[in-house]
């Protein structure tokens, strides 16, 4: 017989918080386009971090595999691979990297916000990543 189970959602705490990478996984996208977005927007990177003073405590955050600057503005994904190694990654070594293996395990801070959507419910909202 099959059965059923309860899961409560965790809504992570709001502020700065240490956290650890636990995975990067390639993911599809599930609000990919093809009508409206170019091929490389079919795949996402789905980052899953644990809260340092909550292991229980676990945060997704999604982002696009490049690892890029536009308008002087860094990608997500490369904030959180800086803010992952501690340092600035120079252009060489922003075309040299691909292994995300190496990111798993270190630490970084986060900052989160809670907003409301249209339904009322509350979320939370990864604002900025910084070298640990």
């Amino acid at each position: 017989m099959a059965k059923l189970i309860y899961k409560k959602r965790i809504l992570p705490d709001a502020g700065k918080h240490l956290v650890e990478l636990l995975s990067i996984e390639e993911i599809d996208n599930r609000f990919y386009d093809p009508k409206e977005q170019s091929e490389d927007k079919k795949k996402q990177m789905e980052w899953t971090y644990r809260y340092d003073e909550k292991p229980e405590m676990q945060i997704k955050v999604w982002s696009t595999a490049s690892l890029s600057t536009y308008k002087g503005k860094k990608s997500k994904a490369l904030t959180m691979t800086e803010a992952l190694l501690q340092k600035e990654l120079t252009e060489k070594e922003k075309e040299d990297f691909s292994d995300t293996d190496v990111l798993v395990g270190e630490k970084c801070f986060l900052t989160v916000k809670h907003v409301k959507n249209e339904k009322g419910d509350i979320n939370a909202k990864v604002l900025d990543f910084e070298i640990a």
